[in-house]
């Protein structure tokens, strides 16, 4: 059990999952028995109508890991440039690699570095208007990284924060079982009220994959 649904519940969800395509669907198979922290079946599933809804010209990722979700925002969107950012050298070069196999090198730009001092260049460059905004990344980082993606995001821009339930850390501390997440669990839930009570942000909480904020940014 995972402390928000449970096994029973996402089998029976996971029963209708179907990958976009073929490759994705390999480069997932990878990423699970490699254990690469990719985007959960359900998460995908509800991001999936999303996408579709909003229908976004430029998605910013921080957190791109082996590059699955970049190549999953490429596919559903293919009017959208993807601009996505990674603090670990050897997952960016992995992700690359798939991004080049995808074919979509094009309309995937990858950063490497922290994702706050990227989304600063990007500003700086004048790269701006991002109408989408995915955060997966270290979860201890998740306010200042929103705090600078939104001095790029457009007006009603859609920002969603996948683990913000950290297999139930946040909601209560007895799922921290050996007490080795204190930090995370802390900042988690500073993060969680922050976009749950600021004016210009309007936020959801969902129990789907790990926990998703789906936030609209009002300003």
């Amino acid at each position: 059990m995972k402390n928000i649904t449970n096994d029973l519940v996402d089998n029976y969800i996971w029963d209708y999952y179907a990958p976009v395509n073929e490759s994705l669907g390999q480069l997932r198979s990878m990423g699970e028995k490699d254990r690469v922290p990719i985007i959960q079946k359900d998460t995908e599933m509800v991001l999936s109508s999303y996408l579709k809804l909003k229908q976004p010209k430029k998605i910013l990722e921080i957190g791109t890991a082996i590059g699955y979700s970049g190549v999953y925002f490429a596919t559903v969107c293919p009017d959208a440039e993807v601009y996505t950012i990674e603090k670990d050298e050897t997952m960016l070069q992995a992700a690359r690699h798939n991004f080049e196999v995808s074919g979509m090198n094009d309309r995937i730009h990858s950063l490497f570095g922290d994702g706050q001092e990227q989304i600063d260049k990007l500003r700086d460059q004048g790269i701006e208007d991002f109408d989408f905004i995915f955060i997966d990344a270290a979860k201890s980082h998740y306010k200042r990284f929103l705090e600078a993606a939104l001095t790029v995001a457009s007006q009603g821009a859609l920002i969603i924060s996948d683990n913000i339930l950290m297999r139930g850390m946040t909601v209560s501390d007895e799922f921290d079982t050996f007490k080795k997440h204190k930090t995370n669990i802390r900042k988690m839930r500073e993060y969680v009220n922050f976009i749950c009570t600021q004016k210009d942000l309007d936020t959801s909480i969902m129990a789907v994959g790990d926990g998703l904020a789906v936030t609209f940014y009002k300003r």
